[in-house]
């Protein structure tokens, strides 16, 4: 509930005219926007995306990798290059890393 009271008292505050919502995917924070903002688009944070992504990664000295491999797909020109390139990320680590494979294609792939 108290996600929901901060974001109505910025709304009563004058907040308006909001066109994207950008945050972590906590879910009280995301019902939160869906109860006050229901019609705003919202974008998971690639910061909170990619802290949450090094718990999968089950060496150390594979951080950067990952790390640079999900910032490439967030850069992708567009969509279908992006995919493509989640594709190719989560193929090369599902071996080496299965969860974090997993977890790219649960939480970096949205419809």
């Amino acid at each position: 509930m108290h996600w929901r009271a901060f974001l109505e008292s910025l709304k009563v505050r004058g907040l308006a005219g909001v066109q994207l919502i950008i945050s972590d995917a906590h879910e009280g924070l995301k019902a939160a926007r869906l109860a006050v903002f229901g019609g705003v688009p919202w974008q998971r944070c690639q910061f909170h995306l990619q802290q949450n992504a090094q718990a999968y990664v089950p060496h150390k000295y594979m951080q950067a990798e990952v790390a640079e491999d999900i910032r490439t797909i967030f850069n992708a020109p567009d969509r279908s290059t992006a995919e493509a390139y989640l594709t190719k990320a989560m193929e090369k680590y599902r071996k080496t890393a299965s969860r974090l494979s997993e977890w790219m294609a649960a939480n970096i792939r949205k419809d």
